[in-house]
């Protein structure tokens, strides 16, 4: 969002980034990409699939109108991407995909280029003052999805918050999830701490310092009946920031 903080009445601009460093830089909403969009606020869910996005294309522009949590979850189209075999296995070690490194080295594809369908599935809290919170934890329904089951908004640096990896609905386990903060590395595609799902699905998140804050991972799982891709991956994020 172009703001994590805002005052009932406030216009907030969603936005999305895509980057190897966080924040980085927006790039075009494409409303054809877009498969959800939605704005969860209390019991109350409002469906923005369609919303006009501004004339630039940088973004969705939201009016807060009540105070309280507010939750926007947004799920994009798959795309095809082909990575030759040592960047491939590089990244796979990156995100703590050993399962698909073990399976490559099995089937003797270690030397092939990792073909790969990958969709994104994004979460973003806004906090708009005092008042109700009980969009924080709602499960959206995403193929892949970030839970917070603590308010980062009632936390300060020093704190810790959890998180659960839903998949299909169900808790994820042992899966490697990364955390950083804006600014916290200048090198691509590193971050400031990881850690694996325990058996719930759930993994603390260490709050070292103030500002904005991303949780994200990647799973993947073989690819059957594809002329295009071996293996598909599903990405998900979810952003807010720490006073």
């Amino acid at each position: 969002p172009s703001r994590f903080h805002a005052k009932p009445g406030d216009r907030v601009k969603i936005k999305i980034h895509v980057h190897e460093l966080f924040p980085g830089e927006a790039v075009k909403w494409n409303p054809q990409r877009v498969l959800r969009f939605e704005h969860r606020f209390g019991k109350a869910m409002s469906d923005a699939k369609t919303a006009k996005p501004e004339a630039d294309s940088s973004g969705v522009t939201f009016k807060l109108d009540q105070a309280g949590l507010h939750s926007f979850a947004l799920d994009w189209t798959a795309r095809f991407i082909d990575i030759k075999p040592d960047l491939f296995a590089k990244y796979l070690a990156s995100e703590g995909l050993d399962h698909v490194l073990k399976l490559r080295k099995e089937r003797g594809e270690e030397a092939k280029n990792g073909r790969e369908r990958y969709s994104r599935y994004v979460k973003a809290l806004i906090d708009a003052g005092e008042g109700n919170s009980e969009a924080l934890d709602k499960v959206v329904g995403q193929t892949i999805e970030l839970v917070p089951l603590d308010n980062p908004y009632a936390r300060k640096v020093g704190d810790s918050i959890r998180v659960r990896l839903l998949f299909l609905g169900k808790p994820l386990t042992n899966s490697h999830v990364s955390s950083t903060y804006a600014g916290a590395t200048d090198k691509p595609d590193t971050y400031a701490q990881s850690a694996r799902t325990d058996e719930n699905g759930v993994v603390a998140v260490r709050l070292t310092h103030s500002g904005p804050w991303l949780v994200r991972t990647v799973h993947m799982l073989p690819l059957a009946n594809s002329k295009d891709g071996d293996w598909e991956s599903w990405w998900s994020s979810l952003t807010f920031d720490v006073k």
